[in-house]
């Protein structure tokens, strides 16, 4: 019995050293596994965010950010737009205003695609800061102002302002803009609603009569067409400054809306740019139905022999301007402004600069134009079915500054 009881005892004891050798081995298994996935991001997310090297801008415009789906009357406040690059869509955005020495939270948003968030704030001092994984990282301080127009139309009434606007005379031209089978006409175009309509139509004159056109893409035949195209031609000059109007394009294809400016006169001198250039603020060419569909900006000016020579390009990243991914840009209005100074034109949709352009730069006084065209190249898109859309103009500005802006480039600091 006292055999088998020590017996006993040595297999008890020899039980609870195998289990506390287990124990063991298993935490060292543990260790050595890797961690969960949201740990190991979160740990990661920490380093990146110690190494990373954000640029954090403030710059300080004109009321130029005004999305939204009906007409609206433009502010006078200035808008401040904050951008962090790269961007963390999704972060929380402060904004802060300096009072006595103090900085103090005025305003929260988040940074959109673009990685920005703008703001909206009466006269002041403000900086904007942005926290990810664990820090914190701020724009420089600007300061913003009330802005006022040097020039400005809402289309309030039931008729365009004659004192302003003119019908700009163009008749089935074959060289500077082909547009064989189309003239301009203000039949084409209303006013009502708080905006200007600019729409495409047949011709009542030539119903029935086919018209032969031809382009570098394609040939065909195609019904004569009344196109909308006004400008401030004989009344309204600028040089420099920040031009902006607020548009919902049409969603119609085989026809383009534009906002654009053309030198005094409509002259350009061959070679040189600084002489006058057409300057695209914005084109819109209509639905594709791949759902890509994009803003053009672009800057022409002529060599000899009416030889075109361009800068820019249709920029899918203006879409990150859409205020949903089930929206189109036929479904809402949007500011497209171009900032245009001695040394570079700037353009924008909502206050997001998407294109900078330092090459030909205008030096000359050049108006404004508004337009909804049938070009040659996109007739054999056009359908009749789509020729009562329009484009809606709500207002145009003209503001005679610059921006103003402070950007840092940061590691940022230890959030609170």
């Amino acid at each position: 019995m006292q055999l088998q009881s020590r017996i006993s005892r040595s297999e008890n004891l020899q039980r609870a050293r195998a289990a506390a050798l287990t124990v063991v081995v298993t935490a060292l298994l543990i260790m050595l596994l890797p961690l969960d996935a949201h740990a190991a991001d979160s740990v990661h997310a920490k380093k990146r965010a110690k190494r990373s090297t954000v640029t954090a801008t403030l710059a300080s415009l004109p009321p130029i950010v005004q999305p939204g789906t009906s007409p609206a009357a433009p502010s006078d406040n200035g808008t401040l737009v904050a951008t962090f690059e790269p961007a963390r869509p999704g972060e929380k955005v402060v904004l802060e205003k300096k009072v006595r020495g103090d900085w103090k939270v005025v305003a929260t948003a988040t940074e959109d695609a673009w990685g920005s968030a703008a703001f909206a704030p009466g006269a002041g001092t403000y900086r904007a800061s942005s926290t990810s994984g664990g820090r914190t990282w701020t724009s420089g301080s600007v300061t913003t102002t009330r802005w006022t127009p040097e020039f400005e139309d809402t289309f309030s009434g039931t008729t365009l302002d004659p004192a302003v606007w003119n019908d700009q005379k163009r008749e089935h031209e074959s060289v500077y803009a082909p547009r064989t089978c189309a003239r301009v006409d203000p039949s084409a175009r209303r006013v009502g609603g708080g905006v200007l309509q600019l729409g495409v139509a047949l011709d009542p004159a030539r119903l029935g009569q086919p018209c032969s056109w031809t382009s570098t893409r394609a040939s065909g035949t195609s019904p004569y067409l009344l196109n909308s195209q006004v400008a401030t031609e004989y009344t309204r000059f600028f040089q420099h400054g920040i031009v902006a109007a607020r548009i919902k394009p049409q969603r119609a294809k085989g026809m383009h809306s534009g906002f654009w400016l053309l030198p005094s006169g409509t002259k350009y001198t061959d070679g040189v740019p600084a002489m006058g250039t057409e300057i695209d603020v914005m084109e819109f060419f209509g639905e594709t139905g791949r759902g890509t569909e994009s803003i053009g900006s672009h800057v022409h000016y002529y060599e000899a022999n009416w030889q075109k020579v361009s800068h820019g390009d249709f920029f899918r990243s203006t879409r990150n301007a859409l205020t949903s991914s089930r929206r189109n840009w036929w479904d809402e209005f949007h500011v497209f402004s171009v900032e245009w100074t001695p040394t570079e034109y700037i353009f924008r949709v909502d206050g997001r600069e998407y294109y900078r352009e330092t090459q030909a730069v205008s030096q000359s006084m050049q108006y404004l134009v508004l337009s909804n065209l049938t070009s040659d190249y996109e007739l054999n898109e056009l359908t009749s079915g789509e020729l009562g859309d329009t484009a809606q103009v709500d207002w145009v500005r003209v503001f005679d500054a610059t921006s103003r802006e402070s950007a840092r480039v940061t590691r940022g600091r230890k959030a609170a």
